[in-house]
């Protein structure tokens, strides 16, 4: 076990392989796509905190969940 959140778990394998597991969904991930998968989601988070310039009257036409 390399980390543990309620969210999510990532552990390295006898193979050497990163699993990063998600709810249902578990990806293989070699050692340096897990570390550009953190730069991107960090880059990410960054965004998302960032305050966000919204034009007056402008429509939100992102797709939401």
């Amino acid at each position: 076990m390399l980390a543990q959140s309620p969210c999510a778990e990532v552990t390295r394998c006898s193979c050497g392989h990163i699993h990063l597991a998600v709810g249902p969904v578990t990806l293989r991930l070699e050692e340096d796509v897990l570390r550009a998968l953190g730069h991107t989601l960090l880059e990410a988070i960054q965004q998302l905190e960032a305050p966000a310039p919204h034009a007056h009257g402008a429509s939100d036409d992102r797709w939401k969940q």
